[in-house]
């Protein structure tokens, strides 16, 4: 984890804000990647709910949830509002608005579903965003969290995590554009290297290639892996967790969890009671 510094904030709405306003069509792939963040969620169950989108990037997942919801918010704190507004314009029931999470303009108990994908692992202090999260969610709401996962014991992922964590402490400092020729290089060589290798592993059934990691990349466009290999190497804060981290913080915001993988991050499924279901405290 690399330490925030006081302007780490405007620093990452920076870097997002650049990375979107770079990245920011629509994409056919973007429908694959969302299947495996919503693989726990049934969308049809959604129908009648305010929903919030927070930190919504480019609207990639947010278009994908405005078709299950009757009204759906999507927030970002970083000037990707503009195309997030963009590629949202054609929905009747979706609106974008600019704001820090932690200060979003609403009230508490506002919104029946809450989905926050990628986001509470770039802010200094994540359990803060997730408390606004839970003080957001109504009664019987549900919250689908993604957070990046590291892992418990040393091997491939460890130590690449921790080259990427070495790197990013020189290159989240670098000017955008320049970053960006940098990630496309640094992209191609993964792809050609891990990428490449496991999918033909995978195809022939060659099980130590099937085997090898970024298994998601596999048969998707490389602008993809360009993608986020810029994402990893520009964001100024990147915290990653155990599930013994994050179990306390629902437990301690009463909210239930009722799915959990880890798939180079934790997915969450969870809901916040009703208050008749709670049981009291004795």
């Amino acid at each position: 984890m690399i330490k925030p510094t006081p302007d780490t904030t405007s620093r990452t709405f920076e870097s997002f804000g650049y990375e979107w306003n770079t990245f920011g069509d629509v994409r056919e792939e973007d429908e694959d990647f969302a299947r495996a963040y919503f693989a726990d969620l049934d969308l049809d169950e959604l129908g009648d709910r305010l929903a919030l989108d927070a930190g919504c990037g480019k609207g990639r997942y947010s278009r994908v949830l405005a078709r299950h919801v009757r009204f759906l918010i999507a927030l970002d704190g970083s000037s990707a509002v503009h195309i997030a507004a963009r590629n949202l314009g054609q929905l009747e029931n979706a609106c974008v608005v600019q704001a820090d999470l932690r200060s979003a303009p609403f009230g508490p108990m506002t919104f029946g579903f809450i989905s926050c994908l990628g986001v509470l692992h770039h802010l200094d202090d994540p359990k803060t965003g997730f408390h606004r999260l839970a003080e957001l969610l109504a009664p019987g709401g549900v919250l689908l969290l993604y957070v990046y996962s590291r892992p418990e014991r040393a091997g491939f992922r460890a130590a690449a995590l921790a080259v990427a964590a070495a790197l990013r402490k020189i290159t989240e400092r670098v000017p955008h554009p320049v970053l960006r020729r940098l990630s496309t290089v640094m992209a191609a060589a993964l792809w050609g290297v891990v990428v490449a290798p496991g999918w033909v592993g995978q195809r022939l059934g060659i099980g130590p290639l099937a085997g090898l990691p970024m298994a998601a990349y596999r048969g998707k466009p490389f602008r993809s892996l360009e993608l986020d290999t810029f994402d990893r190497l520009s964001a100024p804060v990147e915290n990653r967790y155990l599930w013994n981290d994050l179990e306390p913080w629902f437990r301690d915001e009463g909210l239930v969890v009722d799915t959990r993988r880890d798939e180079a991050g934790w997915f969450v499924l969870s809901h916040k009671p009703e208050v008749a279901d709670r049981v009291p405290v004795r």
